[in-house]
């Protein structure tokens, strides 16, 4: 009966979110749907709280209470964080300065697919300091797309290269990656230095070659676009450095990269080999990164009042991660909240076993599941919040580390929504070069699919023990 239920209401929440619906309250209303469906019809396991309200109707918002009050103070506060940072970092016009240390030698490669994958390289570097894949896209059109469409690099071969930077949620600011590490018990360093870079080499290097033949097949086949050498002339035209008033100094290009040489630096993985126990969170490397950003701000300004009203745009980042990121962890937590009382896992995990199925067969098929309904939605939040906080208790019975699991679904998330037309990235790239969305996905589409399948013989081969 619970499985059926699921059933029904998992229907209604991906129809919903195909129309267009708002993710965040359709997933919370399921879960409080599904809580009190295990408290009507007396479902097994039902909802499992260490201290009850003494009312069954009230421990369903009690549930609510306490995903939001988890969440709020740990994972929730280090996306904020991030997303502040990254806000204030916007302000300053750190970014500019990044790319024009880290990606100005691009323009001195004279073959155009060496070129692409080059700056496919440099984005993989910037997306550290810019984890949203609307906003890296953005500013690689700004930035990456003058200097490879003046080398010679074809537009499509361009938007496709940036179009699909964010294939793979690396790094501190992504939410993903830290609710990934939340939910497997282990810290962020860990899942990255343990679990992450194990597997993305080997995509990284499968996106890098693909990229290379993929897109000099697609110009021979599609043949030579005229808008490509009007490109390139108006380029070539434009004033390339900005006067010396307007210009961002290069070494604020340090900026944007503090909280990750803090997060990486001061870590028992990192120190403990030499004895010292030094672990840094997430929250403490960027209020410590926003405060030197504002020293280096002041040097270059001189005026403390609008160093100090330059913060204003820190919190304005985080809220904003409040209302769009967080909120959406929380509803998708309730949503897996619902789904584990009303007894859908256990039947799922009953089922596995009955039929004999791995753990390796659990992955590859929730991965596939997940991969699509990223696709559908254009997300790779909004499906990863839904599933993540069902792993634990999935891994628990099959006999392997959460993270093992963890890790595909969330590579997955990732691939599919990299693959989908909607995808806002894809949709802003586009728009600004003036092409289709799914011509930028027919251009991504073989490299995403290998990507799949290294993703799935790295999993089988090197993450589950």
């Amino acid at each position: 009966m619970g499985l059926f239920i699921s059933l029904i209401v998992i229907v209604w929440v991906a129809w919903m979110i195909a129309r267009k619906g708002y993710a965040t309250a359709v997933l919370l209303c399921a879960g409080v749907v599904l809580l009190g469906a295990s408290v009507l019809l007396d479902l097994s396991p039902g909802i499992d709280l260490e201290k009850s309200t003494g009312s069954q109707f009230f421990d369903i918002f009690l549930v609510v209470e306490k995903v939001m009050s988890s969440n709020l103070g740990g994972l929730g506060l280090s996306i904020m964080a991030m997303g502040g940072f990254s806000k204030y970092m916007d302000t300053l016009s750190a970014g500019q300065a990044l790319y024009s240390v880290v990606g100005g030698p691009l323009k001195y490669v004279r073959s155009p697919y060496l070129l692409a994958c080059m700056g496919f390289v440099v984005s993989q570097i910037i997306g550290f300091a810019i984890p949203s894949a609307s906003g890296l896209a953005l500013m690689l059109m700004v930035t990456l797309y003058p200097v490879m469409i003046r080398a010679g690099v074809s537009r499509m071969t361009a938007v496709a290269i940036i179009g699909s930077s964010r294939f793979f949620d690396l790094g501190p600011g992504s939410a993903n990656c830290l609710l990934a590490a939340k939910t497997a018990g282990i810290s962020w360093a860990e899942y990255f230095f343990s679990w992450q870079m194990q597997i993305y080499i080997p995509l990284l290097i499968t996106m890098l070659v693909s990229h290379y033949f993929v897109q000099r097949f697609w110009e021979r086949r599609e043949g030579p676009d005229p808008e490509d050498l009007i490109l390139q002339e108006r380029f070539r035209n434009e004033q390339e450095h900005e006067s010396a008033e307007g210009s961002v100094p290069n070494i604020y290009a340090l900026l944007p990269i503090i909280p990750l040489v803090i997060l990486l630096a001061f870590n028992p993985i990192v120190l403990g080999r030499y004895g010292i126990n030094i672990k840094v969170g997430v929250p403490t490397a960027i209020v410590l990164s926003v405060l030197i950003a504002m020293m280096f701000d002041f040097i270059r300004r001189r005026n403390a009042l609008d160093v100090l009203g330059g913060m204003k745009q820190f919190f304005e980042g985080m809220g904003k991660q409040l209302a769009v990121v967080v909120a959406l962890i929380v509803a998708g937590q309730v949503f897996g909240e619902g789904l584990i009382a009303t007894g859908a896992v256990n039947s799922l995990i009953t089922g596995a076993e009955t039929a004999n199925l791995g753990a390796g067969f659990m992955v590859v098929v929730m991965g596939l599941i997940i991969g699509v309904v990223a696709f559908l939605m254009g997300s790779g939040n909004a499906p990863f919040f839904s599933f993540a906080a069902l792993i634990p208790e999935i891994a628990t019975k099959l006999g392997i580390p959460a993270a093992a699991m963890l890790l595909p679904l969330q590579i997955m998330t990732g691939i599919g929504r990299t693959m989908s037309p909607v995808t806002g990235a894809i949709v802003a790239v586009a728009g600004i070069a003036g092409v289709s969305p799914f011509q930028i996905v027919k251009r991504n589409a073989i490299q995403l699919v290998l990507c799949t399948l290294v993703t799935f013989l790295a999993t089988f081969l090197v993450v589950l023990p």
